[in-house]
């Protein structure tokens, strides 16, 4: 995908790429994976927060060990509106802020998050990627990046899960709240569709890398 957009003006031009890391197997269960510097799972940014979740459970008579099947939907559906209501929606945004040394410096970084969440939200997209969690999801604190980690649950495995997922990919209201002044009408969803653009004219080639995976699959694919 990189290399379809590279070779593209206007996605080269907008600096489009998706964050990449070296894979090196060394066996048949095991192998050496690049450390991305400056990098940290979202839930890190997001934990102070989340240890309310047990709280606003057992406010609801949720006791601690219950099943989540067990948990009833109109509850689940009280504490998620609650949760959301008191977690802040700037968290990522201020992260990217209180590690910027001039508003430059904030500014390419809101870019970089911009730019790296619309390429891999449309590749996660297009190949069915789920299972993105926030600590599936890394940020590069250092140029505002998003880096994807995890690829196990892909090709829409997703919707086979005990609690299928159907959304296509991941766009809550922290992430949002990061992409700079215009949302999601801005730099977000230009190169949203200059990606998807790119994907559809190449689609053979990528069709053709893809099938692969139907005469060669892999254990969970």
């Amino acid at each position: 995908v990189n290399y379809l957009l590279k070779g593209d003006r206007l996605t080269r031009s907008r600096n489009l790429s998706a964050r990449s890391f070296a894979v090196v197997p060394l066996g048949d269960n095991f192998g050496m994976i690049q450390w991305i510097e400056d990098a940290v799972g979202l839930f890190s940014i997001y934990r102070k927060w989340q240890q309310r979740e047990h709280l606003a459970l057992s406010a609801h008579g949720i006791k601690e060990g219950t099943p989540r099947k067990n948990w009833p939907i109109e509850v689940l559906r009280d504490v998620f509106t609650e949760l959301e209501r008191e977690t802040p929606s700037d968290l990522i945004a201020k992260e990217l802020w209180s590690s910027s040394d001039s508003s430059l410096a904030w500014w390419q970084k809101t870019k970089g998050l911009a730019r790296s969440a619309a390429v891999m939200s449309i590749v996660g997209y297009v190949i069915g990627l789920g299972d993105r969690h926030l600590d599936n999801i890394l940020i590069d604190v250092g140029h505002g990046e998003l880096a994807h980690i995890d690829f196990n649950v892909c090709f829409e495995k997703g919707r086979s899960l005990r609690i299928p997922e159907t959304v296509p990919f991941r766009l809550t209201q922290n992430l949002v709240g990061a992409l700079g002044p215009t949302g999601t009408d801005g730099l977000f969803r230009i190169a949203c569709e200059q990606v998807f653009r790119v994907m559809r004219n190449n689609r053979e080639i990528l069709l053709t890398l893809l099938e692969a995976f139907i005469y060669d699959p892999l254990v969970d694919w």
